[in-house]
């Protein structure tokens, strides 16, 4: 009897992405064309969640900032978890987004390890080639900061769906449903 155990995730990989304000511009990360991953496309400044840092996700983010960026927790206001996505891509292991917003008190400009960083309106973001699951995050993100700019509001938990070939089928939050699903 056959079975598909192979194709079933048996690991969980976490990972920061944060996308950090000035006025009416956002902090993106333009990824190298070098990278794996996504290469030449858009996201937040993040990284892979280290296992001592599974207790302090603030730490984690504020770490990847540090790393690949040089700006860190004193440049920073606000810095909040808002939303935690979980992708469940077909042969890989299960992966958590743990999205940040913060503001800055600069509008700077520093080298990045991993890419390219540049400043961009709402209006700019639409025209950018951004990593499918953050596409969709990014506007929520913005709303969420905007709506909330202290960080009070719960964690905002969802999964992203996706097809038998990889490509992203849909990403739900908590508390919403389907329609075909009700």
């Amino acid at each position: 009897m056959g079975y598909l155990v192979d194709l079933k995730p048996n690991a969980i990989a976490a990972f920061t992405v944060t996308v950090l304000r000035h006025r009416q511009h956002y902090l993106l990360l333009q990824r190298a064309e070098t990278k794996q991953f996504a290469p030449g496309r858009w996201t937040g400044v993040g990284g892979h969640v280290e296992i001592d840092e599974l207790g302090d996700l603030r730490r984690a983010a504020l770490r990847e900032l540090a790393e690949e960026t040089g700006i860190t927790a004193a440049d920073i206001r606000h810095l909040t978890l808002r939303r935690a996505l979980l992708h469940n891509r077909p042969a890989n292991p299960l992966t958590l987004l743990l999205y940040f917003t913060g503001r800055l008190q600069t509008m700077t400009l520093p080298a990045c390890t991993e890419g390219t960083l540049a400043w961009m309106t709402r209006t700019q973001l639409l025209g950018l080639d951004i990593i499918e699951t953050t596409r969709q995050v990014l506007p929520l993100l913005i709303e969420d900061e905007l709506r909330d700019p202290t960080g009070r509001e719960a964690v905002k938990v969802g999964a992203a769906h996706f097809l038998a070939d990889g490509a992203l089928a849909q990403v739900v939050w908590g508390g919403e449903c389907d329609a075909d699903q009700a």
